[in-house]
Order: structure tokens, then sequence, then C-alpha cells
């Protein structure tokens, strides 16, 4: 996989820091290491440990010597002697331990012939006890042959051992003064063998975690290209809870807005060349309807002949002609009004208190005709909490008025209860107002269209009265949106942002 510039750098920065304290510490560690392996490995201390062991070795000789001396001194008694040259083998056995009391250092006396045969042995055990055994053997020439001496001389056990553990730490230290340089390179090498090992791990996780802020970077790179082109629909995952997440959930946010303001701008634009077009359609339709109007009440009052029927034709010509002119003039009223759609000039104001001063109004909304069944029941359900806003309460009240009366004339052909319930709320940074009813609702294929201008599900209307709502809205800084009701009909939910 090919490595991002990004992070090329923080590998690159991870190894220079881990390289350099590595070759500082190589070098002050070899130095210090040899300064340290030669002050406890130097002639001197070799010296005095060769000292010590000479001295071990000669208080071990003499011992040695003694013992050799004590067997000479009991192989030439002359009891001894005597009790072998007579052949009594109890009297030498009485002999000896009698010498055997004489030399406090002998442990045991053993006499064989020359056969191999034991003629007395004397032992000691309390002295065998705790104590090195040397035993020293002399050979004592008698007339009648030669009978060999077994001495055993006892010695203390800590000369010994000390003799032992001073001879092998001079073989230690004797080995280590030889392999000096070879040992300080092994202790080197696995010194830094140990780091190059710490290194690599270290650069393993740098590179994981590197990749993984480089993953999400090269992310928000590609997305803020594919933003660039002119794609609004971009949006990033975000998986994590740090700073890159927090810089996507902002960039998420941005697009968000630009979405929203750019749909924003092209639904105002479309309005705008649509309210062009009601402006000049109003103009060429209003223009020519007062000479019509003029001309069929002229020619039916100019009419003096005696034909009845011919009579009652013009005067049907006439009232149809005055009904239809009546209702294009209400239908160019209604361009021009849509037309004429001034901006929203804001002012601050609380959302609840101001449903709570044009409920009154909206309530001539509901009143159906007589002929339609009952009104509808309009009631408030406001929020608890102050709703800040900035609004136009005039174009304001038009809207909500519009809405109220597009649910009662949705409710007309509805059994009681005919219910319409318009709510406020607080959604995060937005105050929410909601209008419902329980009527049949709007398809979910025209929710999206309800908005355009000149769409109507209505068969008398105009389709002009949702897109003035939704401009109203738009201009508000908010949004709206259709979709169905908890009571079954239609909810429209507009969301204006608070002013805080």
């Amino acid at each position: 996989m090919k490595l991002l510039r990004f992070e090329r750098k923080i590998i690159g920065a991870l190894v220079l820091a881990a390289v350099v304290p590595l070759l500082g510490t190589l070098a002050l560690g070899r130095v210090a290491l040899r300064e340290v392996y030669q002050i406890g490995v130097n002639a001197r201390i070799g010296d005095e440990l060769e000292r010590g062991l000479s001295l071990y070795r000669d208080y071990i000789g003499l011992l040695r010597q003694a013992a050799g001396d004590s067997a000479s001194a009991i192989g030439d008694d002359w009891g001894v002697r005597e009790a072998l040259m007579s052949r009594d083998t109890q009297h030498l056995a009485e002999r000896l331990r009698s010498l055997l009391q004489q030399y406090p250092g002998v442990a045991g006396v053993r006499v064989q012939d020359a056969s191999g045969n034991t003629l007395a042995q004397v032992r000691d055990a309390q002295r065998e006890a705790g104590q090195r055994l040397l035993p020293i053997q002399r050979l004592v020439a008698l007339p009648i042959g030669s009978v060999e001496l077994s001495v055993t001389v006892t010695a203390p056990e800590r000369p010994f051992v000390a003799f032992q553990q001073a001879g092998e730490l001079s073989a230690d230290y004797r080995r280590l003064q030889r392999g000096t340089g070879q040992l300080s390179t092994l202790y080197l090498v696995v010194y830094t063998a140990f780091m190059l090992s710490v290194i690599i791990v270290a650069l393993a996780i740098g590179v994981i975690l590197s990749r993984r802020v480089t993953r999400r970077v090269s992310l928000l790179a590609a997305a803020t290209r594919q933003l660039g082109s002119g794609d609004l629909r971009v949006h990033v995952p975000v998986d994590v809870n740090d700073e890159i997440g927090e810089l996507t959930r902002e960039f998420n946010t941005m697009v968000r807005d630009l979405r929203e303001s750019r749909t924003r701008i092209e639904y105002l634009q479309r309005i705008g060349a649509w309210q062009e077009f009601a402006r000049r359609l109003a103009h060429e339709i209003k223009n020519p309807l007062t000479p019509i109007q003029l001309a069929i009440q002229e020619l039916d009052r100019s009419y003096r002949g005696d034909d009845k029927a011919f009579a009652k034709r013009l005067s049907d010509a006439r009232a149809i002609i005055q009904e239809e002119v009546a209702a294009l003039r209400r239908l160019t009223s209604e361009f021009s009004a849509f037309a004429k759609l001034p901006e929203a000039s804001l002012a601050q104001a609380d959302l609840n208190d101001y449903l709570r001063e044009v409920s009154r109004g909206l309530e001539g909304a509901v009143v159906l005709h007589e002929e339609r069944g009952p009104s509808a029941e309009l009631t408030m359900e406001l929020c608890a909490e102050p709703l800040p806003v900035r609004i136009d309460a005039m174009m304001l009240k038009r809207c909500l008025d519009n809405l109220v009366r597009n649910a009662a004339q949705a409710l007309e052909a509805q059994p009681a209860p005919r219910r319409i319930v318009i709510r406020s709320d607080r959604s995060e940074q937005r105050a929410v107002l909601e209008v419902h009813d329980n009527g049949p609702g709007i398809a979910e294929s025209a929710r999206q269209r309800v908005f355009d201008p000149y769409f109507t599900t209505k068969a008398e209307g105009t389709g002009l009265g949702l897109p003035i709502v939704k401009k109203v809205v738009l201009e508000h800084g908010g949004e709206i949106h259709c979709t169905e009701s908890v009571f079954g009909g239609a909810l429209f939910r507009i969301e204006l942002p608070l002013a805080l």
C-alpha cells in the first residue's frame, strides 16, 4: 500500500525520535560499560585473588604436612613396632587407641599387611563429624615384612571450601579478563538488539495509528474534492470521538448546511421565477376582463328585439361570462398576491406567546360552510419552556392561516370528531411548530411536491398556498416538512432557529 505524505512524515518523525536517542545511548553506553568493566576487571584485583589463592594453597599444604608428620610419628612409635613384631593385634589396637588420644588431629588409623588384610583399625567418630578428612598412607618397613599404615587426619572444612571458591573466582576472573573486548561487544549487541526490537514495535504501532489517522484524513480530502466539484451529497462516516472525528462531524454539518442552503436558494429562485410568471399572467388575464365584462353587459342592454328565445340565450350567456370573469378575477387576485409576496421583516418574539395571540384569529379559519358539516376543533399544545425566535408576525400569521385552512378543508368529508392541533416544542437549537389533523392525510408520493407552485390535490385549488408557506418559512431561516400525523392525518412540521 502506498504511503501518504502525511503518513510518511509521521513515520519519519517516529524513526528520528527513536534512532537519535539510540545512537547517543550506544555511544555513551559503550564508553560507560568499558570504564565500569575496567574498574572491576583490572590487574591489581587479579593479583590479590592469586595471592589469596596461594595463601590457601600453602595453608592446605601445611595441613597435609602436619598430617604426614602425625602418620610418621605413629608409624615410628616403639609400641606399634613391638606389637607388629610380636604379631599381637590386640596389643596393636590398644596402642593405636592410646596414640589416637595423643594426637588430637588424628581421626583414625588402620594397619594392613602386604596381602591387604587389616591387622588393626581404630576410629574416633566425634572427630570425623563436621571435619575435612585427609587420609595419609605410610609404609612401615619391619624385619618380618612391610605393612601399610593408613592414618586419617581431620582438618577444618571451611579452608577447603574457601580454597575451592577462591579457585573458581580466580578462574572466572581470568576468563573475564581474557574476554574483556568480546563481553563488552556482546553486551552492546544484546542492548542494540533490544533497542531495535523496541523501535520496530514502536514503528509498527506508529504505522497502525498513523494509518488510522491518515485514512480518515484522506477520506476528508476526497470528500472535500467531491464537495469542490459541486456534489453536496457527500458524507464522511464518523467512527471515533477525537479531533479528527470532531473535524469530520463539523465537515458533515457544513455540507448539510450548504445542501440546505442550496436547496433553499434554488427553491427561492424557482419561487421568484414563478412569481414573475404569475405577475405577467395576472396582468395579461386581468387587462381584457373588464372589456369583456362591459361588452357583454352592453350587448345585453342594447338588444331591443322581440325574440324572447334569443333574449334568454343572451341573458344566460351574460350570466356565464360574468361568472367566469369573476372566477378569473379571483384567480388573478391570487396570482397577484403570490407575485407581490414581500420579504420577511424579522423581529424578536417568543413563539409560545405569539401562538397565544394569533389563536383567536385562527379559529375563523376552521369554520366550514353550513352544508359541509360542523366546524373542526382547534386546540393548542404549547411547550412549557420559552422559545425565543425572530419572526415576521404578519407573514407567519398568513402561513399558519393557510395551513389551518388546508387542514379544515381536508376534514370536510371526515366524520366527527374533526381535530386540528397546533403544537410547539424545542429540538436542540430549533423551535418546532407543528400543525396536525385527523383527516385523510397526504399520499407519500405527493408529500415532496405539495410545495411546488400550481401543484394541488384539491379540485378548486390553485396550488399557491403551500409554496407561499414554504417561502415564508425559508425567509425565516427555517425548514418545513410534510409527513404523517400521529392522529392519522397530515402533519406539517416547521423548524425555526432559536434566537439565543
